[in-house]
């Protein structure tokens, strides 16, 4: 993997000083927001078992994982000169048990001009891929997502409820498959959902 450059913030992308690797994997929320914070906790977990699995000599593909608590146009600018994206998040689907986990493409969730990864000022991540595809940035055509249903996002916490803690180490086997290969865990999801 090629030299990195220290994130000057929390949660920015590191800058790579050669050529990315083929796939991020990026946790998106708000880790002080209760379950929102999940896809943190789910890319703590995935650097771990990547980590493991190099230590071993088991053969993974060349991956950043990152955090991040935007949406939009800057989670569009991270996506840049990557061929597979994997997007970790809280969901808040009708009528699922609270830590369910779920994977799907990116294109089966459903698009909201604003939700909590979004603004008022800025563009839903869909809107933002095809505005950057437009101005011709190297964007991955391979953009999967997995979620893990929350029970509580609007709250001050840390702390992640007991039934999306446990999903964590699910929803972390679910990203490692799907950095295993296209024959990954492919469960279609109602499109009432969004992810930044």
């Amino acid at each position: 993997m090629a030299d990195r450059v220290p994130s000057p913030l929390p949660g920015e992308p590191r800058p790579l000083a050669g050529v990315r690797p083929r796939t991020i994997v990026i946790g998106l929320g708000n880790p002080l927001l209760g379950d929102d914070g999940v896809g943190w906790r789910v890319a703590d977990e995935v650097e771990e078992l990547v980590a493991a699995a190099q230590a071993a000599g088991r053969p993974i593909p060349d991956v950043d994982i990152e955090r991040l608590g935007v949406g939009g146009l800057r989670l569009m600018e991270c996506l840049t000169g990557y061929s597979a994206a994997i997007l970790v998040d809280a969901a808040e689907f009708p009528d699922r048990p609270a830590g369910e986990v779920r994977s799907c493409c990116f294109e089966d969730l459903a698009d909201f001009a604003a939700g909590h990864l979004d603004s008022a000022h800025d563009a839903s991540l869909r809107t933002a891929l095809a505005l950057g595809r437009r101005l011709g940035a190297s964007l991955p055509d391979d953009i999967q997502a997995v979620t893990v249903q929350a029970h509580r996002t609007d709250e001050f916490s840390e702390e992640l409820s007991p039934e999306v803690s446990a999903a964590v180490p699910a929803a972390a086997r679910a990203v490692m498959e799907l950095l295993a290969g296209p024959a990954a865990i492919q469960v279609q999801m109602p499109k009432s959902a969004a992810i930044g």
